[in-house]
């Protein structure tokens, strides 16, 4: 072997190593943005389509709705499960409603039926989500509310974006 195809061989490992290296790089990076995206459009959902905002406040912290008063997000001791169950199922005997159009006409619910729960079963959602608009949901609220602190100005302009007054609480 000549000493310029040794050399050449050696560089077509490097360019090798190099496009494996950015592959690498540029699926972890779309990864990232794909779950971005997914927050960003749970956060959507929440504000609007399911209308968790009226009762648990932009910050998660819960306050009196339509419903009664709504629990603490920011607070909840509920798993990533526990949080896909209520926001498909809603709770019974509370004012949260289920946004899954199926629950409660089977077992598929905290496994009772309608006529099981009678007076304590929870209000139908004004709008039903699918399954990846709760999964958004969920991965709005672990990733921005559930166990954090105070709410901060920067999470508000999050939510509302900049240049609105929803945020000028925070500025005080």
């Amino acid at each position: 072997m000549t000493r310029t195809h040794r050399l050449s061989c050696r560089g077509l490992g490097g360019v090798a190593t190099l496009f494996a290296t950015l592959s690498l790089l540029t699926v972890s990076a779309v990864a990232q943005t794909a779950e971005e995206r997914q927050i960003d459009f749970g956060k959507e959902i929440y504000k609007s389509k399911a209308t968790c905002l009226f009762c648990h406040r932009l910050d998660g912290n819960g306050d009196q709705g339509y419903g009664g008063i709504a629990l603490s997000l920011r607070k909840t001791p509920l798993t990533h499960d526990q949080l896909i169950e209520t926001v498909k199922c809603g709770r019974p005997g509370t004012g949260m409603p289920y946004h899954d159009q199926f629950a409660y006409t089977d077992k598929r619910c905290y496994g009772v039926s309608r006529e099981d729960l009678g007076k304590q079963a929870p209000p139908q959602a004004v709008n039903f989500l699918a399954p990846r608009e709760v999964q958004a949901v969920i991965a709005f609220v672990e990733a921005k509310i559930k166990g954090r602190g105070p709410a901060t100005l920067e999470e508000c302009i999050y939510f509302w974006g900049s240049g609105t007054k929803e945020c000028d609480t925070f500025k005080q």
